[in-house]
Order: C-alpha cells, then structure tokens, then sequence
C-alpha cells in the first residue's frame, strides 16, 4: 500500500518553476531513494512532499488522503517527519530543548525522548549542550532525532550524510536503515558516494532537471555501469 503518491506534480519557486510532471510513491514501511546531479530538483521534491513548497500542478496525497493543499505543520501532525539539508536544529538551545520544542505532544514525551537517547546514545551524553557546539555528525544526529519525536510514519530527508567524514558517515547511515527497519518509511536523498546507500534501498528515483528520468530497483541501478552511465548523461 503506498503511503505517499505524488501524480504529475509540478512545483519551484514563486514563478521559477523546478518540478515537472513528477510521478513518484512510497510504500508502507520501504526505503526510497532519491539521486541526481547538483541542481537536479532533488531538495525542491523534499520540500514539496513535505508541502512547504506549494504544488502548481497535479496532486500530493499522503495515507490516502489528498494532501495537495495542506500546510507543513498539518503533513506533520499526520506523521510526516522532515530533515532538511541546512538550518535543521537550533543552535541557541540544547539537544534537549531541540528535541522538546519538536515534540507534538499526544503521547509520553518521555517514553518517545528515551527512545531517541537509546537510538543515537551520543545525544543523551549531551543533553544539555548548546547544538550549536555539536560536531556535524551530531547536529545531524539532532536533526533527525528532533523529527523522531514527532513518531513519523514517514522520514524525508535531505542529504542527512553529506559533508560528514566517512567514518561518521557509515555510522548515521546505520541509524536510519535500523530506523526503517524498525517500521518508519524512509525518502533518502543521496549525494555523496550512493553506492553504500542503495544496497539497502528498495527502490531508487533518479532526478535531472526537475524530471524523474528513471525508477526502479536499487539492485537495477547497480548493475555494471548503469550508475556512472546515469551521472555522465548516457543513461536511458
């Protein structure tokens, strides 16, 4: 059952238009990523998933419901949970207040904060440490963390990995993949070395200039040279 159906959508900025007949779902409980050059339209998808871009054209609709006019806040309030690439934590309050100003309330703060400690155990050493003296790994570690309060049933993000060092890398990519292990839904848009990620995905949608120029398993995207051939303009 798709969780999440984009049909024809289109969307950019003001006038600017980006997206162009975007088809593209996500199945209950599956990982999905999302690849493609720089300035292939891959953040502006994120944002219009997650409806903080408007939809000019076609339709958005999430549990089954048409979500194509609905605002951030009510995507998140029916179990979207979005980690944007930049500006995802606030620097000024600690880990602890990140993720207490994120939290939607309805359930057991702290049952579901507990559960984020025991997910990235490094947070609950710092508790009370301003995010903007993390390390990246761990404002990232925050980021995601801040949209797990929410107990989304789906995960959108956006490059969660890049510009971290290899190591640190590896390691929050074992988180999210024990994350959707666990049940929640992942779209994973990947920039830096997607080889590692898409042997753990399901399905792959490769984005360039705002078009979904192929779908399809990650196992088909691995085959000998259809990566490289995709990113150097000579894939079909």
């Amino acid at each position: 059952m798709s969780l999440l159906e984009l049909e024809k959508v289109e969307s950019g900025y003001g006038k600017i238009p980006v997206l162009y007949g975007v088809d593209f779902h996500v199945d209950e409980g599956e990982m999905v990523l999302v690849i493609g050059p720089n300035g292939a339209g891959k953040s502006t998808l994120m944002k219009t998933i997650t409806r903080i871009l408007w939809v000019s054209a076609g339709e958005v609709r999430f549990q089954g419901h048409d979500a194509t006019k609905l605002e951030a806040h009510e995507m998140a309030k029916m179990g979207l949970g979005y980690v944007p690439q930049d500006h995802n934590v606030f620097p000024d309050l600690s880990v602890d207040e990140n993720l207490r100003i994120s939290f939607l309330g309805g359930q057991d703060y702290s049952e579901i904060v507990n559960q984020v400690y025991e997910e990235f155990p490094r947070l609950g050493e710092r508790k009370k440490q301003r995010a903007g003296t993390l390390s990246g790994g761990e404002r990232q570690m925050l980021a995601i963390g801040s949209a797990l309060v929410q107990t989304p049933r789906l995960l959108v993000l956006d490059e969660p990995t890049s510009g971290l060092a290899p190591q640190i890398r590896e390691e929050l990519s074992e988180i999210i993949i024990d994350i959707n292990h666990k049940g929640t839904s992942v779209v994973w848009v990947v920039e830096e070395d997607p080889e590692e990620a898409l042997r753990r995905a399901e399905r792959v949608y490769f984005l360039d200039s705002g078009v979904v120029k192929r779908t399809g398993t990650a196992e088909e995207f691995l085959e000998g040279g259809s990566l490289e051939a995709l990113f150097m303009g000579t894939g079909q």
